[in-house]
């Protein structure tokens, strides 16, 4: 199973109750998602690293429209944990993207999910580095 694919399954399941999802399409590797009372999603599936300046110009149109966010679905390696990490201060400007760090394969949990805004609103800077070694720690790593 890709991580698209995966993706998918997990959008549909995360949608059984409320039923909110009114149409999903994943093309070139992202997982458009329309949504009811107007709402978009987009989920950005990164089968490597995360792609930087990718993630920023969705994240402009996320900025300028609320009814639409930015999901990050990457898997849960060491290259993309310092990516976050390294680019830290830029995501955490913006308030509807989201970071699914996931190995479907994991005996333990298969992802850990972090919203940059909201994280850096109720945690430490100076503790920043250690509590995402900690919840990457959560889920095995993708090898």
């Amino acid at each position: 199973m890709s991580l698209a694919e995966w993706t998918i399954t997990f959008v549909k399941h995360k949608d059984m109750m409320k039923q909110q999802i009114i149409s999903l399409e994943e093309k070139n590797s992202i997982v458009h998602v329309s949504l009811k009372a107007d709402k978009k999603q987009d989920y950005l599936v990164f089968e490597k690293t995360f792609d930087f300046k990718t993630v920023e110009d969705v994240c402009k149109k996320s900025d300028a429209d609320s009814h639409y966010s930015v999901n990050v679905v990457c898997y849960n390696t060491q290259e993309n944990l310092k990516l976050i990490i390294q680019h830290w201060k830029e995501f955490a400007s913006h308030q509807r993207l989201l970071f699914y760090f996931v190995n479907p394969k994991s005996m333990t949990d298969i992802k850990w999910v972090i919203n940059p805004w909201l994280h850096n609103r109720i945690s430490d800077a100076a503790s920043l580095e250690t509590g995402l070694k900690s919840m990457f720690s959560m889920v095995e790593e993708w090898k």
